[in-house]
């Protein structure tokens, strides 16, 4: 009986090796053919890798041969056309903003003497509102600078502004107007001075 109990234990265990090797086997053919699926998805990512890699040379190849084209055909047409008077090509263009130092006698600003930027020797900023035609403040950059303005106020203020409170070191200033005249800001308008 022992001999039967223990053929039947064998068997079994015998059976139990063969299911477990078969287990095992399709096992292994699972990760092959997930290894092999891995593999052919590698290749198809790199082949169009490649593919992309060759279409962005060709694409770029079409650009810069399309700009050579552009560029050859500007040269060409830039070396027919005539040739402009240079004063076409680069009009002079007078800022909208400028700065003088103070009016003559007359109460005209000379063009010629006209400033880019405020300086402590610059006492009225002009605003072109046409190409003849501005208006323009009382402006100091300084106490000193306005210090001196009131001191001298005849030759500094007095001929482009009018006031009427005592001076100060504080003021604001309504706008006056000039008008272009060969070579002259003649003012039109005068410029309004409030000491504060």
């Amino acid at each position: 009986m022992s001999i039967v109990i223990s053929l039947v234990l064998f068997a079994a265990a015998i059976a139990y090796v063969e299911w477990r090797l078969k287990s095992v086997n399709r096992s292994n053919d699972e990760a092959d053919k997930h290894a092999d699926s891995y593999f052919a998805t590698k290749k198809e990512m790199k082949d169009y890798v490649g593919k992309t890699a060759k279409q962005r040379e060709l694409d770029l190849q079409t650009i810069n041969d399309r700009i050579a084209s552009i560029e050859q055909r500007l040269f060409f047409s830039n070396d027919t056309k005539p040739k402009a008077p240079v004063e076409q090509i680069q009009p002079v263009t007078k800022k909208d903003v400028f700065f003088f130092k103070w009016p003559n006698e007359e109460g005209a600003f000379d063009d010629a003497e006209r400033e880019p930027v405020a300086t402590e020797n610059t006492y009225y900023e002009f605003h072109l509102t046409s190409p003849t035609e501005a208006e323009f403040r009382f402006k100091t950059i300084s106490e000193t600078q306005l210090s001196k303005a009131n001191n001298s106020s005849k030759k500094y203020i007095e001929r482009a502004c009018t006031f009427s409170t005592a001076k100060s070191s504080h003021y604001t200033c309504q706008p006056g107007k000039a008008v272009l005249k060969n070579g002259l800001w003649v003012i039109t308008q005068k410029a309004i001075i409030e000491y504060q």
